[in-house]
């Protein structure tokens, strides 16, 4: 078991949900795991467990695959990034969730039919829901309740909307449900919607103080800090270690127009806050970006930004995430000539900042950016991808008021012809 290269500690001990509360493998795969039945297996349901939740046909397929030194297909993206050259999440949480003995105590809990007979939870990717205070472009209803009339507006009768905000079940919260099943818990990832203006979010963190388990916990959050809640210092005091990673897409007003409407002021007094709680508290303050066809031209922009806040104590590279879904955000959609403009910018950028001495995990993220420009050299095919693109960053400029030329001038041309 020693030489097993596919092995990911993700499909042992951790549990992830969407917004609607649908179990699934990890944030990087989109298939739909099934109970024995065929049926989709959600948290909300009378009958779940985690049982169920952990030998869902998904999930053991790819832990006999694990065992059989088997690449399987549901990992593509993570094989991609480390094909790249680049830490992928599997690599991540495997040297964080199965060093040492970890590693056999996980693999000793299934058998050669990937099924793991009694399952614990360490790391739970806690998806609170749909609500949220922004509507960024690339975002949809299922992530943004506020994506309603805008996803009527696009999609008009292809997407259902949800007839009211998603949100977990309060069962899922109960002092019973929690005992039975979160005490083994070492690290929660927090998604949204928007975290930290979900109340369910400060229910579970009350639940894992008043169960003694905070102490022992790490906490990340994916949030977009336009909200910052005083109560939440006393709060994230009782944990072992928060991460908190702040998503911003661009620098200043591309900011606004991307993840709108946010404002850049309010925002940087978020930062500043923060950083003053990090002299406190122990935390890791990070940014989060996507690299999508509307902020790769000024992504050297949001690279130099991100780096000065290191002063602050923050990392000094941001999470490049590229976005697949939906395609049209793809930044492969955009002509040769500007890829290769944003191609230019960041490798300068990446050039400048050569005798830096990175951290370890700064180097894993620079390693990710440096994977996205490979990446961003493919050449794209989807015609449909890149109508769509025009058409729909038109809607949402007279929608909301804006216009691109305002915000990103050079793609102008390739939007209006």
């Amino acid at each position: 078991m020693e030489d097993l290269k596919y092995f990911c500690s993700h499909l042992f001990t951790s549990l992830s949900f969407d917004q609607k509360g649908q179990v699934r493998v990890c944030c990087n795969n989109y298939e739909t795991p099934k109970d024995k039945d065929g049926n989709p297996i959600s948290v909300t349901d009378k009958d779940f467990s985690m049982n169920k939740a952990f030998n869902s046909d998904v999930h053991t397929r790819i832990r006999k695959n694990i065992l059989a030194n088997k690449k399987d297909s549901g990992c593509e993206r993570c094989w991609q990034t480390e094909d790249n050259g680049a830490e992928s999440y599997r690599t991540i949480w495997n040297n964080t969730l199965a060093s040492g003995f970890y590693r056999d105590v996980m693999l000793e809990s299934v058998d050669d039919a990937g099924y793991i007979g009694d399952p614990f939870v360490t790391f739970l990717d806690f998806t609170m829901g749909n609500k949220c205070n922004l509507i960024c472009r690339m975002c949809n209803i299922d992530n943004s309740n506020l994506w309603e009339k805008e996803s009527k507006l696009l999609y008009k009768d292809d997407v259902d909307i949800p007839t009211k905000n998603v949100s977990v079940d309060d069962r899922f919260l109960s002092d019973e449900f929690f005992r039975n099943n979160f005490m083994h818990l070492k690290q929660v990832n927090f998604l949204g919607g928007e975290p930290l203006i979900i109340k369910e979010h400060t229910d579970f963190l009350k639940q894992c103080i008043k169960h003694g388990i905070a102490k022992n916990m790490v906490l990340f959050y994916t949030t977009n800090l336009t909200v910052l809640k005083d109560e939440l210092f006393d709060m994230w005091s009782e944990f072992r270690h928060v991460y908190l990673g702040v998503s911003i897409d661009g620098y200043k007003e591309v900011d606004d127009y991307i993840r709108y409407p946010s404002k850049w002021s309010k925002l940087e007094k978020n930062i500043e806050k923060v950083s003053e709680w990090k002299k406190e508290l122990s935390m890791d303050l990070q940014i989060h970006s996507t690299f999508q066809a509307l902020n790769v031209l000024n992504y050297d922009k949001l690279l130099e930004w991100v780096y000065s806040l290191g002063d602050l104590g923050f990392w000094r590279i941001p999470f490049s995430n590229w976005v697949t879904y939906p395609n049209w955000y793809d930044c492969r959609v955009l002509p040769d000539e500007l890829k290769d403009i944003g191609i230019e910018r960041i490798t300068k950028f990446i050039e400048s900042k050569k005798d830096v001495e990175w951290s370890a995990g700064e180097e894993q993220w620079l390693g990710i950016l440096k994977s996205n420009l490979v990446t961003l050299e493919e050449t794209f095919y989807d015609f449909e991808a890149v109508l769509k693109f025009k058409v729909y960053t038109k809607k949402l400029d007279r929608n909301r008021k804006q216009h691109i030329v305002n915000y990103i001038p050079e793609l102008k041309e390739f939007i209006y012809g």
